[in-house]
């Protein structure tokens, strides 16, 4: 499958769960053995800060090689694709306290931009006008934007959950 078939799949995928929120999508593991979701999803990140960054096992995207998609399209067929620990480390927050920061291996990193790549698809045509945060052409400013044309809007509550997912129970979460 050429990059636009996939981008033709993917447009099918937003259109149907635009016109119909409840729509079940079947079959979406199949992407998961195309070889240019991989390469879409290398060419989304391999700029990204961090990209070069390693995990626990010594590698990052720089290097990436046809062999990874092969190995990768085979351990999705079989089922056999575990991701690896991340490498993680401590850094100190404005406040002094410390903040946990985990580092993928570039084959995890590859598989989880290609999930996020799928679910965009699926659920950003789902999603609020009004919510801004990690979605494809919103920013702050323009969250910004829309606060300026609330009238009325005496108070605002500002908060940091940033942390939460340190604490959130992953034994749970898999289950």
């Amino acid at each position: 499958m050429e990059q636009s078939k996939l981008a033709e799949k993917l447009e099918g995928y937003r259109r149907r769960n635009s016109a119909n929120h409840c729509y079940v999508n079947r079959d979406l593991y199949r992407l998961f053995y195309n070889r240019d979701l991989y390469i879409v999803a290398y060419n989304s990140v391999k700029s990204n800060d961090g990209a070069e960054t390693s995990g626990a096992d010594g590698t990052s995207l720089h290097g990436f090689c046809e062999e990874w998609i092969t190995e990768l399209i085979s351990s999705m067929r079989d089922e056999s694709y575990q991701p690896q620990p991340n490498r993680t480390t401590m850094i100190p927050k404005k406040n002094g306290k410390m903040r946990k920061l985990s580092f993928p291996n570039g084959k995890d990193k590859l598989v989880q931009e290609a999930i996020r790549i799928i679910l965009e698809c699926i659920y950003e045509p789902t999603f609020s006008n009004l919510s801004y945060g990690f979605r494809p052409k919103r920013s702050t400013q323009g969250a910004l934007a829309e606060v300026e044309t609330w009238n009325g809007t005496i108070w605002f509550i500002e908060g940091d959950i940033s942390a939460c997912f340190d604490e959130i129970d992953h034994v749970i979460v898999k289950t």
